[in-house]
């Protein structure tokens, strides 16, 4: 058996209850709104998929070109385009000129719905909340910091719970009782003390991740580290010349996704479950980002460029063609949702983000407590 320093672990002790303490309330609201983030793409295509409407094999679908004439004719002055295609017969149309969205009837083109509708909007609450404490205008930069310091704070809970977790003895049998919750509780303090250890030991190597990862949107420091890593430096966003109006004489949308489609079935892509369209980004260009998975899994997705006035691909885009950093990045920011794995992943970030709950609460409970016995 190996015993731990008292003084030590006394001194993390009051650190980390201090840090829990002030944390506590922007930790538990990240926390549980990353629980109610948890199914948000699954839960909005739901919602789009309420506006399906019956398959006719008889009748054709509205064209590409026709979806952005639809657009072009509501935002005349808007070039910057979206479709989305969705492999399903009887699919409405989400379509996107610039920030203005909508939903068309895949056969007539009528508009089904004006905006993102309530279930988006939701979300979009949500995760302002998530973010920035729903402070808007020059009180969002308050919330977005209060936030970044809570996760940091929160990063250092987890490494010092860990050692704070650990048994004063260290042994097989002192580690399986802190590993599992007892068959009763002496009391509401015993319940609260094993729901602390052992929620926070299973949930650690999850949280630790989606805490680690979500310092890539607060810090640059963060950022620079990681490019570092793999002898980069942080990409600069690049400039590009202005699209001011979508070129006329070119090859017809319809027709290069019909191309786009033929290219992802020569791929191994023909099972593909979405395929967006963009054009207005860069002139003469239009994108296809061809999607096997609803949650934009980097490794189930490639995106495909065409040069709008000939038909030619200029490029084919896959996450193994972009830079190391790059590529880690990307994998950081699906592994902080658990989207990397899937919606089993998803489904752990989820239940983690759950338990942090959990561990806020009753961390909370035990250091007022301990405070007041002191």
């Amino acid at each position: 058996m190996v015993k731990l320093p008292n003084s030590v672990k006394r001194w993390i002790f009051w650190i980390h209850l201090t840090a829990g303490m002030i944390a506590a309330l922007f930790i538990f609201t990240m926390s549980a709104t990353g629980v109610l983030l948890t199914y948000e793409r699954q839960i909005k295509e739901l919602a789009e998929m309420s506006y399906a409407v019956e398959p006719e094999p008889d009748r054709q679908r509205i064209t590409t070109d026709r979806a952005v004439a639809i657009l072009q004719e509501l935002h005349p002055k808007e070039p910057h385009i979206y479709v989305r295609w969705v492999n399903r017969d009887g699919a409405a149309v989400p379509a996107w000129a610039g920030p203005n969205s909508y939903l068309l009837h895949p056969y007539s083109g009528e508009i089904l719905r004006v905006g993102e509708g309530a279930v988006a909007e939701f979300f979009h609450i949500v995760t302002d909340l998530h973010r920035y404490l729903l402070l808007d205008g020059d009180y969002r930069s308050i919330g977005k910091a209060l936030n970044n310091y809570a996760n940091l704070a929160f990063i250092f809970l987890i490494l010092s719970g860990l050692y704070l977790w650990l048994p004063k003895r260290l042994s097989l049998r002192s580690l399986r009782s802190q590993s599992w919750l007892p068959k009763r509780y002496k009391n509401a303090h015993h319940r609260n003390r094993q729901w602390h250890f052992v929620f926070g030991i299973w949930s650690l190597p999850a949280l630790f991740v989606i805490a680690v990862t979500a310092t890539l949107f607060h810090f640059d420091w963060a950022n620079k580290a990681l490019y570092g890593f793999y002898g980069e430096t942080v990409p600069v966003p690049e400039k590009h010349e202005p699209v001011t109006s979508l070129a006329q004489g070119q090859i017809a949308y319809e027709k290069l996704f019909e191309r786009a489609k033929h290219h992802a079935k020569e791929n191994d892509y023909g099972d593909w479950y979405s395929m967006w369209m963009e054009i207005g980004e860069h002139p003469h260009e239009a994108r296809f980002y061809i999607d096997k998975s609803i949650g934009h899994r980097q490794e189930l997705a490639y995106s495909l460029f065409f040069d709008s006035r000939t038909g030619q691909v200029t490029d084919v885009l896959r996450k193994e063609d972009w830079s190391m950093g790059d590529q880690a990045w990307g994998t950081a920011r699906f592994l902080h949702t658990g989207e990397y794995f899937g919606i089993v992943g998803q489904t752990l970030a989820g239940l983690a983000s759950l338990l942090a709950c959990i561990l806020v609460y009753t961390g909370f409970v035990l250091g007022l407590r301990r405070i007041r016995r002191n």
